[in-house]
Parts: C-alpha cells; sequence; structure tokens
C-alpha cells in the first residue's frame, strides 16, 4: 500500500497531526469508519443541522475548513475496489503510450491517486479545496518521496496543457457537473483523456454530501460527456472508472477488446439507478471494506 497505509499507527498519527485530534479519538473514528464507511462525516452533518444531499454554504464550508472527510477516505483508499481503479487509470495510460504524461488529478482529497500516478513515472498536478486533507497530502507526498505540484487556484491551469485528469468520486458532490467537464475539456490538449468515477445514483445516509440533483445524470453519456466535446473509449463495467477523449482528436484511440460491451453494460445499471439504487447500495457498501490487516490492527 502507499505510506502511510502500510501501517495502521502511522495513518492514525498522520490524523491526529493534520486535525489535532487525540490519537485514541482517531483511532475510534477509524473503527466506526471500517463498519461503516461515511460514517464520521454524517454525524458531523447531522450534529450541524446540516441539509443531506443539498448543497450549501455550511456544507461548502465543513469541505473547506473540517477533517469530517478524513476518515472515510482513509479507509476508501486502502480497499481493492480503490486500488483497482488507479490500476485501471496507469494501465490504460501505459496502453495508450501516455508515458511520463503531465496528469492533473482534480479534487483528489487526501492526494492518494496524485501520489500513485507520480510514483508510475507521470507529471502530476493536485488540487483540492480541503485545507486539513491538503496538509495530510502533502506529509504524504513527502513520505512517499514523490514530486507533486499543488496548485492552490485552477487559474494555474493553461488551457490545451494537460495530457490527462484524473476525477474520482468527486462530480456527484458538484452542482452542474456537466459544466466541469466542460472546463476539462478545456484544459486538456487535442489528444487528451479524461478519468471519471462519479456515483451519482448512491444517495444513502453513508454518503450525505452526494447531491440528489445530480442523481438524474446516472449512467449518461450525452450530457455529461458527448455534449462537453467528449467520447467514450473504454471504461469498468460500472464505469468505476470510465475513460472519455476531446472528440476533435487528432489521434482518436481505438477501444480494446471488450470496452463497448462494458460501456453499454455500465450505463444500463447506472442509468437503473436513477430510480433505484438499493441493490447498488448493497454492492457498494460491500466493496468499501478495509482489508482484514487493517481490521485487525485497529482492534
Amino acid at each position: 500500500m502507499i505510506k502511510p497505509l502500510d501501517s495502521v499507527e502511522k495513518t492514525i498519527s498522520l490524523i491526529a497531526g493534520v486535525s489535532n485530534t487525540p490519537e485514541n479519538d482517531v483511532r475510534e473514528r477509524l473503527r466506526a469508519e471500517v463498519r461503516e464507511i461515511g460514517t464520521y462525516s454524517y454525524n458531523c452533518l447531522k450534529s450541524q443541522g446540516i441539509p443531506l444531499y443539498e448543497t450549501s454554504e455550511q456544507l461548502d464550508a465543513l469541505w473547506r475548513d473540517s477533517d469530517a472527510f478524513l476518515y472515510e477516505i482513509t479507509v476508501w483508499n486502502t480497499c481493492d475496489a480503490k486500488h483497482r481503479m488507479r490500476s485501471f487509470v496507469a494501465s490504460r495510460l501505459n496502453r495508450y503510450g501516455f508515458e511520463k504524461a503531465d496528469v492533473f488529478c482534480f479534487g483528489d482529497g487526501l492526494g492518494f491517486d496524485s501520489t500513485w500516478l507520480a510514483m508510475q513515472g507521470h507529471h502530476v498536478q493536485y488540487y483540492e479545496p480541503s485545507l486539513p486533507s491538503q496538509q495530510f497530502a502533502q506529509k504524504m507526498f513527502e513520505e512517499n518521496c514523490v514530486e507533486v505540484r499543488k496548485l492552490d487556484t485552477l487559474d494555474d491551469i493553461a488551457r490545451h496543457s494537460l495530457d490527462a485528469i484524473v476525477c474520482l468520486d468527486v462530480l456527484e458532490h458538484i452542482p452542474q457537473p456537466q459544466t466541469v467537464v466542460k472546463q476539462f475539456h478545456e484544459w486538456l490538449k487535442p489528444e487528451g483523456l479524461l478519468f471519471v468515477h462519479a456515483p451519482f445514483w448512491c444517495i444513502h445516509w453513508t454518503r450525505p454530501t452526494h447531491l440528489k440533483e445530480n442523481r438524474h445524470l446516472s449512467g449518461d453519456l450525452h450530457v455529461m460527456y458527448h455534449e462537453q466535446g467528449f467520447i467514450e473509449v473504454d471504461s469498468s463495467v460500472f464505469w468505476d472508472p470510465i475513460l472519455v477523449q476531446k472528440k476533435d482528436s487528432p489521434s482518436p484511440l481505438r477501444k480494446s477488446p471488450g470496452a463497448g460491451f462494458r460501456i453499454r453494460t455500465g450505463q444500463l445499471l447506472l442509468t437503473i439507478g436513477r430510480w433505484g439504487n438499493h441493490i447498488h447500495n448493497a454492492v457498494a457498501r460491500r466493496v468499501a471494506r478495509a482489508p482484514k490487516s487493517w481490521l485487525d490492527a485497529l482492534k
């Protein structure tokens, strides 16, 4: 695992230092998070009277200043499902000849995706509005001896300057996420790639910051990507993630064997999630499990 996740004690120490929280409290919160990921962020929203599944100034302030999301992001990044997402991104960059690519990780939280891609030899830029998450990420970049450029503002990104953008588990939190995808189009080079995982269907008490207003976009290709200038290239079955490329690319990519089937199957499954997501939520909760070594160490 990426450091500090290779050691529960180191992880606890880092979270405690970033959040000024006693280590025993950090351990208890991580235990609760392992039992049901999203528990601590839900409790924070409820205790402060912040409406669930809606955007608000209170929620924006919580994102920016609170340590509420350190715990669920930490546990999520120990899960095999998250490792598979990163492996998908790295393998497709290699498959399509993007070696030492200029990659931007948008909303990368604690910086795990940025660290992983930097370890693969890519030139990585990181952006995250949460101040505690930024502090955690900086410590992690140093711990893993990787060079990642941390952006303080999105104005630092030049038009047509990026080979790839990685946006995992972010857009479901943002009003009108298709406008962000349109901005991605502006930042990418003509042959640029965009990797996205956005579970718009996932409206559940453990995901209180997912916006209900975005649920209709689950499984959507047209509004989210086609209208913003992208065409789908590949995906995993549940679009975790999906890979799209600029439509007007001078070097259009050929779909790998089975890519069309995975994309269409994912579209069907995710579209169903607009109206009924009980099975989707059950599967998501099952895959969002920390490894046994973490469970044992926390005990």
